[in-house]
């Protein structure tokens, strides 16, 4: 599973669809919801788009991720085509 940590909420479906194209599942977390760092835990990466998070949700994710080795990746623009560019990258 792919955790997308902030973004747009319009753009939610989005996201999912491209992770979708690349056979991945995925969670968007706009927001600090109970028990996020466990539910994070057990992703296999971590995506961030850091212009649209709260500095809280960002340093407990960053904190989850680093105990957990798990990958982390900003994108400082919550466009698509970063998105896309990014897993293109990683998942070619």
């Amino acid at each position: 599973m792919v955790a997308i940590v902030g973004g747009l909420k319009r753009g939610e479906r989005e996201y999912l669809e491209i992770l979708k194209s690349y056979k991945l599942k995925g969670k968007v977390y706009n927001t600090q919801c109970p028990d996020f760092c466990k539910k994070i835990k057990n992703c296999e990466m971590c995506i961030i788009f850091t212009n649209l998070v709260s500095h809280n949700l960002l340093n407990s994710c960053n904190k989850v991720c680093k105990t957990q080795n798990i990958p982390i990746i900003h994108l400082n623009n919550n466009g698509i085509s970063k998105l896309k560019e990014n897993l293109e990258k990683n998942y070619k």
